[in-house]
Parts: C-alpha cells; sequence; structure tokens
C-alpha cells in the first residue's frame, strides 16, 4: 500500500499550503482533501473544523478563480473523516492520513449513498442534503 505521508511534519505543510492557498486546485488530490479534514477534525470541534474545511476550500478556489464548492460532498467527506477518526486509536495524523488514503481512495464512494440526480441537483450544491440511496449513520447530526 502506498503511503503518501511520512510524518506528521508532511501532514502540516499540506494544511499550510492549503490555507495559504499555495497548492493549486488541479493538485490539490482527493486523499489531500481529506487529509485536511482530518488535520482539522483532529485539532477543533467538530463545529469549527467544518467551518475550516468549507471556508478553506472556497478560499482557496476563489484564489484561483475557480467554482464549484459543494456543501453536500464537502459535509458527506467530512464525516467520513470524523468517523474513521472517532474509531482511531492512532496518535500519528500521517497514520490516519494514510489510513485515510488507502480506507477512500475511491472518490466514487459518495455515489453508494446518493443518486446522480441528487448528487447534482442545485439544492445538494448549496446545502446539506441527506443520502438517498442508503444512510451513513455518521452523517446523522451533520
Amino acid at each position: 500500500m502506498n503511503k503518501p505521508f511520512k510524518d506528521d511534519q508532511e501532514v502540516s505543510e499540506l494544511v499550510r499550503a492549503f490555507e495559504a492557498c499555495t497548492i493549486h486546485p488541479a493538485e490539490f488530490k482527493h486523499y489531500q482533501h481529506l487529509t485536511v479534514a482530518l488535520w482539522y477534525v483532529a485539532n477543533f470541534s467538530y463545529d469549527e473544523a467544518t467551518v475550516r474545511v468549507r471556508t478553506g476550500i472556497q478560499k482557496l478556489a476563489a484564489a484561483y478563480g475557480k467554482t464549484g464548492y459543494h456543501e453536500t460532498v464537502t459535509m458527506f467527506w467530512l464525516a467520513i473523516v470524523r468517523d474513521l477518526f472517532a474509531r482511531s486509536n492512532s496518535h500519528s495524523i500521517a497514520e490516519l492520513a494514510n489510513k485515510l488514503a488507502a480506507e477512500c481512495a475511491d472518490k466514487n464512494l459518495i455515489r453508494d449513498y446518493y443518486s446522480e440526480d441528487v448528487l447534482t441537483s442545485d439544492k445538494a450544491k448549496n446545502g446539506w442534503v441527506a443520502p438517498d440511496v442508503k444512510p451513513l449513520a455518521a452523517l446523522v447530526e451533520v
């Protein structure tokens, strides 16, 4: 299994690049999105982590003239991250990030929970919409 992060310092550097908008959105891979969310979940309350992920993604996109923020997609993945963090007994953020990258490598996992119609709707893009295919317990309190 490929381990994208060798240590916690690499995770911290990714978070700094995200916050400083020095990583181009086109180069900001799925596992990196999840890792930044994990770092926030590990270091802040869930409410604060949610705000930081949401505003950080929007800020990064705006810095490069991009649009397309999707609230339901963001909140789905944040709930996945929160669940993995809650189940973990590791103290290494890099170890958790590598586990998350391995377990959630397929960004199409969301399609197991949402129909195409719901996921592509304006309602889902602009606000939280619960899964319509199968429930995800971690999302109950979003």
